[in-house]
């Protein structure tokens, strides 16, 4: 126990030390549509996976069925015929930027900023849709592990975007951002090693995004993604190490409903390196670390790279588990960002223009504890989990409730 309290009050440290002040710079100019930059990761990304997000989503040192595959394909070994599935919910929260205008006299801001003036209040970031996952597992030979599974790891809709009509009259928009998922997983096992392989298609949805316009369009677009995860994991009876690596993407998307479009971005989808390791201390009681780093700085060159650290613990008992676990999420980036302008239509503003010029990205690192709990039955298991932000630079909660069926254990009994 004093080894966890140890490592535990590391990763505590790692987070007090981490500072950041505002870049001096009018920030990232358009590098991609709303939703997308990294800096909207600490809301957009849904905590999937309820058995191992309790273990503080150490997942990729963890042995498991298809929902682990989506740390680390190597993660998963099917066993008989299982079906997966997954609901997930996060509660709204005070969006994480603040928003400026240009003024003439800066030393009339009132601000900690020189040149611009706070204007507006925050509005809600909202889950938008209801996220998750289904999947299944088998395995046709015991060497081979086959698995695919649909999930929907990042969702976000912005509550609310109006604009003013000269009549004194208010259109409102929502703008929202859903990633959906299709990974197929290929796993192969020799022994005590596994090596598998996730072929990941992600599929974006952009709706009503914000742009300085005169007509407000209701701006709708889609983006597809191919990206590939090859993964490694080595277990014996005490411990087990796993490495997954999530290859890098580049997408030209094209922000607007028909041609001309408004934006064109040649748009990076940042490599994803995890690592880590579980240790069996006993019987009923295991322990896992885990890091990710994910190369955020090639999205924009004033990004910083982002590392995560995790540890986390399970508890066996009879026909139950319990959990717990903590993420140190350091934030990316703080300073200024542009908003997209119409560049292609031209004519007087049928909308009055929005009342600021750029928005701010303020603090945003995040320290989450994790707790949940399995209870199994003859056929199914039943898992929950929840994620809390404790320092509320930008709060967050999240609860995953999951199932897994072993259905071709019930098939069999039937024949």
């Amino acid at each position: 126990m004093k080894r966890s309290a140890l490592i535990i009050s590391i990763i505590i440290g790692i987070y007090l030390i981490q500072t950041a002040g505002l870049n001096g710079d009018n920030g990232p100019d358009h590098i991609a549509p709303d939703f997308i930059p990294s800096f909207y990761d600490h809301y957009t990304i849904n905590f999937l996976n309820a058995r191992t997000l309790g273990m503080g989503t150490t997942t990729v040192a963890l042995q498991g069925g298809i929902e682990n595959a989506l740390a680390n394909p190597a993660a998963f070994k099917g066993e008989g015929f299982k079906l997966y599935f997954e609901g997930h919910v996060k509660a709204a929260v005070d969006e994480m930027n603040l928003y400026a205008a240009f003024i003439e006299d800066p030393e009339e801001a009132g601000s900690y900023l020189d040149e611009y003036e706070l204007v507006g209040e925050k509005q809600k970031l909202e889950q938008g849709i209801p996220a998750g996952m289904f999947g299944f597992g088998f395995s046709p030979h015991h060497n081979i592990s086959l698995g695919a599974s649909i999930s929907i790891p990042q969702t976000v809709r912005y509550n609310l975007l109006g604009r003013a009509l000269p009549t004194g009259a208010y259109i409102d928009r929502f703008p929202s951002m859903n990633n959906y998922q299709t990974t197929f997983t290929m796993t192969g096992h020799f022994d005590q090693l596994n090596i598998g392989l996730n072929v990941i298609y992600n599929y974006y949805t952009f709706n009503e995004l914000r742009l300085i316009a005169p007509h407000f369009d209701r701006i709708k677009f889609q983006q597809g993604v191919l990206r590939f995860q090859p993964g490694v994991l080595y277990a014996n009876d005490l411990l087990a190490f796993g490495v997954s690596y999530k290859f890098a993407a580049e997408e030209e998307i094209k922000m607007g409903n028909t041609e001309p479009y408004y934006y064109i971005y040649d748009t990076h989808f940042p490599a994803l390196l995890e690592a880590g390791l579980s240790y069996k201390y006993s019987d009923d009681i295991t322990i896992a670390l885990a890091f990710e780093y994910e190369q955020t700085s090639n999205q924009y060159e004033l990004f910083d790279d982002r590392l995560k650290m995790k540890i986390g613990f399970e508890k066996k008992f009879e026909n139950y588990d319990i959990r717990g676990g903590l993420i140190s999420i350091p934030g990316v980036y703080t300073g200024t960002f542009a908003i997209p302008e119409d560049t292609i239509t031209e004519g007087d503003f049928i909308f009055d223009p929005l009342p600021y010029d750029l928005g701010i990205v303020e603090k945003a690192d995040q320290l989450v504890i994790t707790g949940g709990f399995s209870y199994y039955m003859r056929d199914i298991d039943l898992n929950m989990a929840f994620a809390k932000d404790v320092l509320q630079n930008f709060d967050l909660f999240q609860v995953v409730a999951s199932v897994n069926v072993r259905l071709g254990e019930v098939i069999a009994r039937g024949r």
